[in-house]
């Protein structure tokens, strides 16, 4: 099957982000606001009038931001700040903080003290999700953070503004889970390099710029034959993963991507928000659905029975866990994920990750061991 011209499209912009960001705040009046985690409420940040851009990096070397921070803190932490110190992240007016981990919480501080962008807030979301007081307070914290902007943009964000702004994102979250859908039904259609640019190109481009990349890109997939898949099909589980060598190095082995439960992934676009009634109320009532991370807790979703579930609907032969390396709270999850998918007697390999200088060798002949093991038990 010929390779969409979509995705060509889409791999040029997800090949260099930055370039593409100062092209684009070049013009008159625009202005961009960026993020850490899929917890940002980003239709508020979109109805202000800015472009929402979440902030990954993967950089080789870290250097200014090792004055700053301990050698052990996360690569996602540490390579953020390293590019926001040489100046990478110049097209950014500011920046936001959702309550996260500690890590990203101190990074915060950090940022304040040493890059001085216009506009810096700290979102405190709630930890536990279950009870109504979290639903209270987190509504509260999402005005408080309406007004913020409000106050920096000079105007009011009115309730319509918002709800333009759901219904913008909803609509590429339906794309996004119409793609995933489509790959995990027939693994040949997109290389999982592909994939990865398609939901890295979500994170920084205007939602009216991907949604039609992304109509094109389903239009173009349903002609002709869908392309014959036999190799193994993997699933991808953990965090953070801004490295399209990972992808690459799962083509190079003759495997194919079916699904994934990453929050640069399916966590990011999985969960819509009502265009109805309270916009405020809505975001909220999103952020609570969502399936919770390890940042957060909410006893009524399981994360593993959930896991497995769409592990199994999936029909992926085995599990990939990828670990960010000094990621605390995923590191604390794995045991728990890892046995349950072991009494399901569904195969699973854990791989440690970190931005820049990835062993590719040494993970390359793991995954293949692994995928030999997956055919051998065919």
């Amino acid at each position: 099957m010929e390779k969409p011209k979509a995705v060509e499209t889409i791999k040029k912009l997800a090949a260099d982000p930055s370039a593409y960001l100062k092209s684009w705040k070049g013009k008159p009046g625009r202005k961009i606001l960026g993020y850490f985690c899929t917890n940002t409420p980003e239709e508020m940040i979109q109805a202000a009038g800015f472009l929402p851009v979440r902030i990954l990096s993967s950089r080789d070397t870290i250097s200014l931001a090792s004055r700053h921070l301990q050698s052990y803190s996360c690569s996602l932490v540490q390579s953020s700040l390293e590019s926001a110190l040489r100046g990478e992240l110049s097209y950014l007016d500011g920046t936001v903080f959702p309550h996260t981990c500690d890590s990203i919480q101190r990074l915060s501080d950090i940022w304040a003290e040493n890059l001085h962008f216009a506009f810096h807030w700290d979102l405190g979301l709630p930890v536990k999700l279950h009870t109504e007081s979290a639903k209270t307070y987190l509504i509260a914290e999402l005005r408080r953070f309406r007004r913020g902007l409000e106050e920096f943009i000079g105007r009011a964000v009115s309730d319509d503004d918002l709800r333009g702004a759901i219904l913008l994102f909803n609509e590429n979250r339906r794309l996004l889970k119409e793609v995933a859908g489509l790959q995990s039904e027939n693994p040949g259609r997109i290389p999982p390099s592909d994939l990865y640019a398609i939901i890295k190109t979500a994170n920084f481009l205007p939602k009216d710029e991907h949604n039609p990349l992304l109509g094109e890109l389903i239009s173009q997939l349903g002609e002709g034959r869908p392309s014959p898949f036999s190799g193994p099909r993997l699933f991808l589980a953990g965090s953070v993963c801004d490295q399209p060598q990972i992808y690459a190095l799962m083509e190079s082995c003759g495997a194919s991507l079916v699904g994934d439960d990453l929050c640069t992934g399916w966590r990011y676009f999985a969960d819509d928000a009502s265009p109805e009634g309270d916009p405020i109320g809505a975001l909220a009532d999103r952020l609570i659905r969502k399936v919770p991370c390890p940042c957060k807790f909410n006893p009524g979703i399981d994360r593993a029975t959930r896991l497995l579930e769409r592990v199994k609907v999936s029909g992926a032969q085995g599990v990939i866990f990828l670990l960010l390396k000094f990621c605390d709270p995923h590191a604390f999850d794995y045991p728990y994920l890892k046995e349950k998918f072991d009494e399901e007697n569904i195969p699973s390999l854990l791989l440690e990750i970190e931005s820049g200088g990835l062993p590719l060798g040494a993970m390359e002949t793991r995954l293949r061991a692994f995928i030999e093991t997956l055919e051998s038990g065919k």
